[in-house]
């Protein structure tokens, strides 16, 4: 496993566990949806929705959270009751630039309206969502007619939709309009190391240990080591600074260290074993890049979504 796989596996594994939760998601999407749309969803009856149904064949190829919930009539009906519609909300995380991106997310709601067809069931509402906090500038179109070199009247009769974006590079937690996250310590918390994953800053750490120690979430010690094993694995902050910045943060390192380490060497060994189950997972891949193929999809597409180079899906396929 590349060192770029690995990282993206730590930046996968802390936003599942974040926006797995109905409690986190909800709150997230309240701040992060256009204000047109929040007057039109009722997040209250938010769950979080099951997308291992969609298509066993591609199960290892997307790990997108969605959400399930209600819309609501608009205002100035007859009566502004809720509406027997239920829309869902693709949550994809990026944590680095994917020019895939408007395929892919066409690719599941696709599958998904496939799915309701031959069920005989209308074509839900699908909005998708795309969470990025990566190194590079975010500069992917946002309409998928965008991508069209064509005048704007071939255009009009061109298949588009358009994501949601939310780039961490424009979201700070000290923005006054974010004081309501911090009741949520968990979710502001994650935020924040997302959105400094990529650079040395270590104000936002200092900041986000004074929050835990003011709120007292330094009583849950499962999450602050969560956080701890993230920031361990993506900055460049030996155990003993880390330390003495929770000390400074009056929270007590004493205890908290030696676990911290403890868990640092086990995921090690963890990937060590991961690593040696590799040629297995290859094989399923291959196994899944062949199905694609049958599905008629592009040697470059199959490269976008396995991991495999076009020359290795040549070589291995034919």
């Amino acid at each position: 496993m590349s060192e770029t796989e690995k990282i993206d596996k730590i930046h996968d594994k802390l936003f599942h566990t974040v926006f797995r939760s109905p409690e986190n998601t909800e709150k997230f999407l309240s701040i992060s949806l256009p204000e047109p749309l929040l007057k039109r969803i009722d997040l209250s009856q938010m769950q979080i929705d099951n997308t291992r149904y969609v298509s066993k064949k591609f199960k290892d190829l997307f790990s997108d959270i969605v959400v399930k919930t209600k819309m609501q009539a608009a205002s100035g009906g007859k009566e502004n009751k809720e509406l027997d519609v239920d829309i869902y909300i693709l949550l994809e995380h990026k944590s680095y630039r994917d020019l895939a991106i408007l395929i892919q997310l066409l690719r599941y709601m696709l599958m998904v309206w496939e799915k309701d067809l031959a069920e005989d069931k209308p074509p839900r509402v699908i909005l998708p969502v795309v969470f990025y906090h990566g190194k590079e500038p975010w500069d992917i179109p946002r309409s998928f007619n965008t991508q069209f070199d064509v005048d704007d009247e071939v255009k009009d009769f061109l298949l588009n939709y358009r994501y949601i974006l939310f780039d961490t590079v424009d979201w700070d937690f000290r923005d006054e309009k974010n004081a309501g996250l911090r009741d949520n310590v968990f979710l502001l918390t994650a935020l924040a190391l997302m959105k400094s994953a990529f650079t040395e800053d270590v104000e936002t750490i200092v900041e986000i240990f004074k929050l835990w120690h003011e709120k007292g979430f330094t009583g849950d010690k499962d999450k602050i080591l969560f956080f701890l094993t993230y920031i361990s694995e993506t900055k460049d902050i030996d155990q003993d600074k880390l330390k003495k910045i929770l000390e400074e943060s009056r929270i007590n390192g004493g205890d908290i260290m030696p676990t911290l380490a403890q868990r640092l060497r086990q995921e090690g060994r963890q990937e060590g074993r991961q690593e040696g189950r590799q040629e297995g997972r290859q094989e399923g891949k291959l196994e899944t890049a062949k199905q694609m193929l049958l599905d008629n999809m592009s040697i470059k597409m199959i490269a976008k979504y396995t991991g495999f180079t076009e020359e290795e899906l040549k070589a291995l396929l034919h």
